[in-house]
């Protein structure tokens, strides 16, 4: 697996300055001062760092101030760090009316990604940048959720119909100028049926955000969670992931139930991308994992055609197939693979016209044939 970190470095694995960035961040002694010589030796601080690597500088310049690095960067640093405890705080502070707001109207809020880390591992309002809230409901809480959401004054757009509850994981909603806030009725956007849901709601815990009690994912889904959320190819870098997931690991690493977390990614056909992320932190962030684990992930084979239909877009260069009008199409292919078996050949045909119909905002599948014939007509003319 490890060859794969570098096959394509700037969209699904850190190129090679966020490489040293993240080393400077998370290792210890000289290796992270060492890293952080060899990438402010390559930095133009008047250049444009980019937002992906500018969320990971309050971590390092942590780190740094742990080893007692003299250094006139160090003053900068420390303002990026001051910025963003500065956002985090004033996020938590405008989101907690409304988690409050849910949770006193007998809404259950599992909060996800960020808030949970920054509270329960990272335990620093600085030291892991958001951008939004993500936060899940039970899916038959989400009309509730998305009312009380409307009576403060929350953009939500319509009621997701039976489609967006069965082809989407989340609702973005708006307020003013504030940070947008995800509501999750499916937690994960890889796992999204009934007994997905309950295979998280199952590992869950209590936490408290500002004064309320909520809840956050166990290390066990936590990690699985972080992990698949990030192997993904992107335009905008992810990066935010790695050190996550070793936050995890070394906060309550012992509490993470391996062989639950691997007979889960197993029957979702996740585990390849599993085996992808968890090789990367344990190549290059030194990751040590019990044997049954490594033997486990290094006897797995690719789950079948679904499977690999669903990498092209997933950990392949996605905007490529949208630079054609044909191969834009196999995006929603390989996005329908995702979502449903192949077993049966003609149940899956007649579930695909109900999705192309969806994704190209056709009233009925009557409509999909004359729409290629425009289509096709245009390419000629």
């Amino acid at each position: 697996m490890a060859g794969q970190h570098y096959r394509h470095q700037g969209h699904l694995w850190p190129a090679t300055e966020q490489h040293v960035l993240l080393q400077a961040a998370l290792l210890d002694g000289k290796q992270a001062l060492d890293a952080f010589a060899q990438w402010r030796a390559k930095v133009d601080w008047e250049d444009e760092l980019g937002y992906p690597t500018l969320r990971l500088l309050p971590l390092v310049y942590h780190n740094l101030l742990r080893l007692q690095l003299d250094d006139p960067l160090m003053g900068r640093l420390k303002g990026v760090y001051r910025r963003f405890w500065c956002e985090n705080q004033t996020l938590f502070f405008l989101i907690a009316a409304f988690i409050k707001h849910l949770q006193e109207n007998g809404v259950d809020v599992l909060l996800l990604k960020g808030a949970p880390l920054v509270l329960g591992y990272y335990k620093n309002h600085a030291l892991r940048p958001m951008s939004d809230i993500d936060l899940a409901v039970r899916p038959e809480q989400l009309p509730r959720a998305l009312a009380l959401l409307r009576e403060l004054d929350w953009d939500a757009g319509p009621m997701p119909s039976p489609e967006d509850l069965r082809y989407q994981h989340a609702v973005g909603c708006l307020r003013d100028f504030e940070e947008p806030l995800d509501v999750h009725f499916h937690i994960a956007r890889d796992c999204m049926n009934s007994m997905d849901d309950d295979w998280f709601w199952a590992d869950i815990e209590p936490m408290d955000f500002q004064g309320i009690p909520v809840w956050q994912l166990a290390p066990t889904a936590m990690l699985f969670h972080t992990i698949i959320h990030g192997v993904r190819w992107n335009e905008e870098t992810p990066v935010r992931w790695i050190p996550d997931a070793i936050m995890v690991l070394r906060q309550r690493g012992d509490e993470v139930d391996w062989p639950k977390l691997l007979a889960f990614a197993d029957s979702q056909r996740l585990t390849h991308r599993l085996a992808l992320g968890v090789g990367y932190l344990s190549t290059e962030f030194g990751l040590e994992l019990p044997e049954t684990v490594t033997a486990h992930l290094r006897a797995y084979r690719s789950g079948g055609l679904r499977e690999r239909i669903e990498n092209t877009i997933v950990l392949g260069a996605r905007s490529r197939w949208y630079t054609h009008p044909l191969t834009k199409q196999w995006v929603f292919f390989a996005e329908y693979c995702g979502l449903t078996e192949m077993d049966r050949p003609w149940a899956f045909l007649i579930g695909f016209s109900h999705y192309l119909r969806y994704r190209w905002g056709l009233r009925g599948r009557l409509e999909i044939l004359p729409t290629i014939a425009r289509g096709l007509w245009r390419r000629i003319a």
